[in-house]
């Protein structure tokens, strides 16, 4: 079974990128680059939904994973 997840990602002031899996329950991480980021995040949810979910869990996650993120701009 598999799932299409979020990422969030957000440049910090540090120049280090945080990003979150908003599907998984604290899943966040950081990394140097958005790429580290990235791949930091998707290596802690595949152990967080293989080693600590319940069945029921990983089937909520799958279902969640519907969500439809967008980006808009406004003027400040």
């Amino acid at each position: 079974m598999t799932a299409k997840l979020s990422m969030i990602c957000s440049k910090q002031d540090n120049g280090s990128y945080f990003a979150v899996c908003p599907e998984v329950k604290g899943c966040y991480t950081q990394g140097d680059t958005y790429e580290e980021a990235f791949a930091n995040l998707k290596e802690l949810v595949e152990i967080t939904v293989k080693e600590d979910l319940t069945e029921e869990e990983r089937q909520n996650i799958v279902q969640s994973a519907s969500k439809i993120f967008s980006e808009f701009e406004i003027a400040v």
